[in-house]
């Protein structure tokens, strides 16, 4: 079970592709200088699985490459280890604005998923299930807003093996997913992996000396822009376009803002205190 108090954070987020190192040399290397963390008291390597939401004609992955300044993302996440998951999910809402990303999440039984997916009422199973957990309920309310708004469904779900790293300040965590394999939800059912490790840097406050010493050992090729949702939707949905091809080109996007991105911007936007700039510019 979860027990944090509060689901909510904020953080700069830097993402790497790396392809000359093995799994086991990435792991080897991070640990001479952070140690591996153990997510609620289970250290070493774990399954995750995310099912991500979005509309029939992949609008929020549109607004991806679109770059704009405002975007955000459902998904709903399970963990597992030696090959038993969590008899929870975890509903995440990233927000992106302004370089800056924020993430609000709630609890949810796995056996509320599909009557969740449906948007049926949950509120006092969410009550229930989210004891003691900050801003859970409202969470709750502001994403199934989303969900009735745009009539999100699942469209991708991606499951990788990852390894954490983290010290007990927070202030600097690492995480590493390998083996990342995306599955179609919409039409024929179709999986593809990739090719590539992954490894993400969430820093508060000042980069560590070591860090950047890291970034030049393990040859990380940096990414200016990375989704995993991204590479699932190319790989299945739009294969000639290539797997990590985060541009607009060869999707037709309709240039004027969605009115469903508004709306969504206009639910947002007092929770976040975003400015009206975050939705307009690109």
């Amino acid at each position: 079970m979860m027990t944090s108090s509060n689901l909510s954070f904020n953080r700069k987020e830097k993402k790497s592709l790396i392809l000359e190192h093995s799994f086991a040399e990435i792991v080897e290397e991070i640990s001479a200088h952070i140690p591996v963390h153990s997510y609620d008291g289970n250290p070493g390597l774990l399954t995750v699985e995310t099912t991500y939401l979005d509309t029939n004609d992949f609008m929020l992955y549109k607004e991806f490459l679109l770059k704009r300044k405002f975007r955000y993302k459902i998904r709903v996440r399970r963990y597992g280890y030696d090959g038993v998951f969590a008899p929870e999910y975890l509903v995440e809402m990233k927000v992106s604005h302004d370089s800056m990303s924020s993430k609000k999440r709630f609890v949810l039984p796995a056996e509320c998923l599909e009557a969740f997916l449906r948007n049926e009422d949950l509120r006092s199973v969410i009550k229930e299930a989210n004891k003691g957990l900050k801003g859970a309920q409202k969470t709750y309310k502001i994403m199934t807003e989303l969900i009735r708004i745009n009539r999100f469904v699942p469209v991708l779900q991606t499951s990788y093996q990852r390894i954490a790293f983290q010290k007990k300040s927070k202030r600097v965590r690492i995480t590493v997913d390998n083996g990342i394999t995306h599955k179609q939800l919409l039409g024929k059912a179709k999986t593809e992996t990739l090719d590539a490790i992954v490894l993400e840097t969430k820093i508060i406050g000042k980069t560590p000396k070591w860090h950047k010493k890291m970034v030049n050992k393990l040859s990380l090729l940096q990414q200016q822009r990375f989704s995993k949702y991204a590479t699932g939707i190319n790989a299945l949905y739009y294969p000639e376009r290539g797997k990590y091809n985060f541009t607009k080109e060869g999707v037709t996007i309709d240039p004027e803002i969605p009115q469903r991105i508004k709306d969504s911007f206009d639910v947002l936007k007092s929770v976040l205190k975003l400015e009206n700039t975050s939705l307009y510019e690109a």
